[in-house]
């Protein structure tokens, strides 16, 4: 927000003696200034929207799975930089002990922003909900009709002279209900320009921008959204008070809700259910139909209803029955007249809708405790879909909704973000440092000055490469060749650039002991002068002058003939640096109780 303030200053000061012009905003058809009404697919009103979603039992167990997943870990505050420098506010993303752009002092962020925000969020609204509960319901409204408002009860401080609100504070955070919420807009579907109202008087209205209340005196200020919900004309919210937003179809002002997009697949899931309980309980359907073939009716009727009056009494009765024919010969047939569920293949069928409403909201069968279709890979593929669904999930608040949230606090340094909900994160994201360290020392010896990188995403290392000055390789040529000269008759260094003819014996990634007689490169050598890594070397010609033993980097198995297999070497390349990685991943992972499963999974 800062930012663009001082953008907005800066355009201004430099236009101040100029004509400013604009591009027209396109006007939509479709909107009428004043209130505004979400679109309805096919006549979908939103209370049966909530209606089928809490009645489909299907549906709900993968909303709720969102809404547990999304919000298990809780939330956290990060602060926007690393340090900032006191005279011109640059920010860095690393640590540094002075400004590099002024030279004047840095600090931390602010933690004092943080005391009232803690105190409301960590406490219940007046109607004893958390701030957890609230957004879960608010993940429920975006996944049912993709719209989600959360309203910010505001204090306001009007000074009573020049009738003008001083400052504000945020009492209350609640959820609105989406379906009395609605958005007064123009036109161009621009929020606000229809209606006006005061910041102290809600029940004035008017249509001039110009005018004043009549109780207060105050300036009237657009109305943004409206309640319709109770009597009279409703609650007016202005700009700033109510936060809302959409999940699945963002658009200017209502999104598109997904379950009137499957609407038919959880009504027909619904009906299966309605039938089953139909079928198992009411028993509005008969099974079949008894018909007997017999010339005396009156007394296949008379004995039906004493079959009938027994039944009532008794469930567990078995009727005994016998009829006179005068031909003494009766048939007895039954018409069957309900299917049975497999004949109606209601599992796959329902199996089937089930799969599609799931895959549309990226909640795989594991989760809803079906392990049909097994194997590890499986499951492992069906978690790693879940997690992104559950990720994106989260990227809504944390992207769209908290920046308001703390906007509306006037927080500048610090975010409000969720918590992953996946514990091996942290895993990845050593695993990940540790390749980018580790390509980090091979740049290093290879010759190339590393730096990091001050960038604004924090999560992964980068680091900037570059060849080293040429000053530099020539001190570095120099010490190797006066620490040789003065070890008693080696050869000297050569430059990097006439050692070899042969391409291929440069940038070779093996450590050879200096008995050896290899040659490091000399950009090696000043870029890993006064640190533990190894200069890169190149392939030498001479022979083998070690007395028979193994370089340092060979570790012989015992027990077995020096050479008799590959399998007898155990080559380490590994640096004390990458080892120190190595031994805190290990030691991360057995804290999480992954040490096993990538063990085995190796």
């Amino acid at each position: 927000m800062a930012d663009k303030e001082r953008m907005e200053r800066l355009f201004s000061a430099i236009g101040i003696d100029m004509e400013r012009h604009t591009t027209p905003k396109p006007t939509m058809p479709l909107f009428q200034s004043g209130i505004q009404e979400p679109p309805l697919l096919q006549g979908i009103t939103i209370p049966a929207l909530y209606a089928a979603t809490f009645e489909c039992v299907v549906l709900r167990s993968i909303l709720n799975h969102l809404s547990v997943e999304a919000f298990r870990k809780g939330y956290g505050w990060k602060p926007k930089f690393v340090v900032k420098c006191r005279e011109c506010e640059e920010e860095y993303h690393q640590e540094v002990e002075s400004c590099k752009k002024c030279g004047g002092e840095v600090r931390k962020a602010d933690k004092s922003e943080l005391e009232y925000a803690e105190t409301l969020l960590e406490s219940k609204n007046s109607m004893m909900q958390s701030f957890i509960e609230i957004m879960k319901e608010v993940e429920m409204d975006l996944n049912i009709v993709d719209d989600a408002y959360l309203v910010l009860t505001k204090e306001y401080f009007v000074d009573p002279d020049t009738k003008k609100v001083m400052f504000f504070r945020v009492k209350e955070i609640t959820r609105a209900d989406p379906i009395f919420m609605r958005m007064l807009a123009d036109k161009r579907g621009m929020r606000g320009g229809s209606q006006y109202t005061s910041l102290v008087d809600r029940t004035f209205r008017t249509s001039d921008p110009k005018d004043k209340c009549p109780v207060t005196g105050m300036r009237v200020v657009p109305i943004h959204y409206m309640n319709l919900a109770g009597v009279g004309k409703g609650q007016v919210y202005t700009e700033g008070e109510v936060i809302h937003l959409s999940k699945w179809s963002p658009g200017k002002l209502y999104g598109r809700s997904p379950i009137a997009t499957m609407w038919r697949q959880v009504n027909t899931l619904i009906a299966m259910d309605n039938y089953v309980y139909s079928a198992y309980q009411k028993k509005r359907m008969p099974r079949g139909v008894m018909v007997i073939k017999s010339s005396n009716m009156e007394t296949v009727e008379r004995t039906a209803r004493n079959i009938q009056e027994h039944l009532e009494r008794d469930p567990s009765y078995i009727p005994t029955i016998g009829v006179e024919t005068e031909s003494g010969r009766g048939g007895l047939e039954y018409v069957r007249m309900m299917d049975t569920l497999e004949e109606l293949q209601y599992i796959p069928i329902k199996d089937d809708i089930r799969q599609r409403i799931a895959a549309f909201f990226g909640v795989s069968n594991v989760f809803m405790n079906d392990v049909s279709g097994g194997g590890l890979n499986n499951e492992g593929m069906q978690i790693v879909v879940s997690n992104r669904a559950v990720a994106f999930a989260q990227s809504i608040y944390n992207r769209v909704l908290f920046p308001q949230i703390i906007e509306a606090f006037e927080i500048k340094e610090w975010e409000l973000i969720l918590n992953p909900h996946e514990e091996e994160d942290e895993i990845m994201q050593l695993r990940r440092d540790e390749m980018a360290i580790r390509n980090m020392m091979q740049m290093k010896q290879a010759g190339y000055e590393a730096n990091l990188r001050d960038g604004i995403d924090d999560k992964i290392l980068h680091f900037d490469y570059k060849q080293p000055d040429p000053q530099e390789v020539a001190a570095a040529q120099a010490q190797q060749q006066a620490q040789q000269q003065g070890g008693g008759g080696g050869q000297p260094v050569q430059k990097g650039d006439d050692t070899f003819s042969d391409p291929n014996a440069l940038f070779k990634r093996t450590n050879f002991d200096a008995s050896r007689g290899s040659i490091p490169f000399a950009d090696s050598l000043a870029t890993t002068a006064g640190t533990d890594l190894p200069p890169l070397r190149s392939q030498s010609e001479n022979t083998r002058q070690s007395g028979g033993q193994s370089p340092g980097m060979i570790r012989r198995v015992e027990g077995a003939p020096t050479g008799a297999s590959v399998k007898t070497d155990k080559r380490e390349h590994k640096s004390p640096q990458e080892k120190a990685i190595d031994h805190q991943i290990k030691e991360t992972e057995k804290r999480h109780g992954l040490g096993g499963s990538r063990g085995n999974s190796q």
